[in-house]
């Protein structure tokens, strides 16, 4: 049986990693072509030793070992996702400040949020934390529940317009009274970092023709493979969860730029997934297993 690939998807909200998904520039793409002028991203893999079964859990306490039951010899290293967002922070405040170097322009990100939903509150404080830790601009819209869509999409055209701003994040959900697609469907597929614009997850879903954007999350299960020199190709994935926001771009993913053997969907509550996952060792000594819950 071939090894296989386990995602499951438990998101409840977005976040946003600022660069493209593409290692190459597409000149529909301004912040691509920014990159461009700088230089490629030099990115360096780290060197682990052959993996039987990877867990992956963004919780902020992560069991460290796995133990094979099988055998009783702890034979799984957890993928360490903190150290892989630091450095994936450096390197975003060294292009940004060559950006600003060489053509003197500071990328700038606008998040709008709709209510005063908690969790809400907190992913928009961290990106603006995020962006001020790497030198990029943010700009924030912070509007009541009661708001209009008319209200919303006004604030996203003036972004739109605006050129000190390169990417547009409408925080999720949107109170119930609005039309959610009505209104990202509103942002400029050229500025539309979280990648859910029609358009853009249509160019996902289509061999040859990359997205300018890729939502974050699924893109970053991806990256941490990359990152750890996992192989893709060949192996079997299973995406647990059909959302817009993970389990759909992942399975996407999988299937157009990976290339994987097949991929399979399984809709099941969050309950059931935890549970899965906790058993995941159990399951494969070959598996890899990508939780990504917040």
């Amino acid at each position: 049986m071939s090894p296989s690939l386990v995602f499951t998807d438990s998101s409840t909200s977005t976040a946003s990693r600022l660069l493209p998904f593409s290692r190459t520039a597409t000149p529909f793409n301004a912040a691509v072509s920014l990159r461009r002028s700088v230089g490629p991203l030099n990115v360096r893999p780290f060197v682990l030793p052959p993996l039987r079964t990877l867990s992956v859990n963004s919780s902020n306490n992560p069991s460290p070992v796995i133990n094979d039951k099988s055998g009783g010899e702890a034979c799984a290293r957890v993928i360490d996702g903190k150290m892989v967002a630091k450095q994936i922070r450096d390197e975003i405040a060294a292009e940004v400040l060559k950006m600003k170097e060489a053509i003197g322009v500071v990328p700038g990100l606008a998040v709008i949020l709709v209510g005063d939903r908690k969790d809400s509150a907190t992913y928009v404080r961290n990106k603006k934390k995020a962006c001020e830790s790497v030198g990029i601009n943010s700009f924030e819209v912070r509007l009541p529940e009661d708001s209009t869509e008319q209200e919303v999409i006004k604030f996203i055209s003036e972004f739109n317009n605006d050129p000190s701003v390169h990417g547009i994040l409408v925080q999720l959900p949107l109170p119930s009274h609005m039309d959610e697609q009505n209104v990202l469907n509103a942002v400029d597929i050229v500025k539309d970092v979280d990648g859910f614009h029609p358009l853009n997850i249509g160019r996902l879903a289509m061999r040859g023709r990359d997205p300018l954007f890729v939502p974050c999350t699924p893109k970053g299960c991806i990256e941490l493979l990359h990152r750890y020199a996992v192989e893709i190709k060949g192996k079997r994935a299973v995406v647990i969860g059909r959302s817009n926001i993970v389990g759909m771009p992942a399975a996407l993913l999988l299937q157009v730029i990976q290339f994987p053997k097949s991929v399979f969907f399984f809709l099941l509550p969050f309950d059931v997934i935890r549970y899965m996952c906790k058993l995941g060792a159990s399951v494969s000594d070959s598996a890899l297993f990508l939780n990504s819950s917040s």
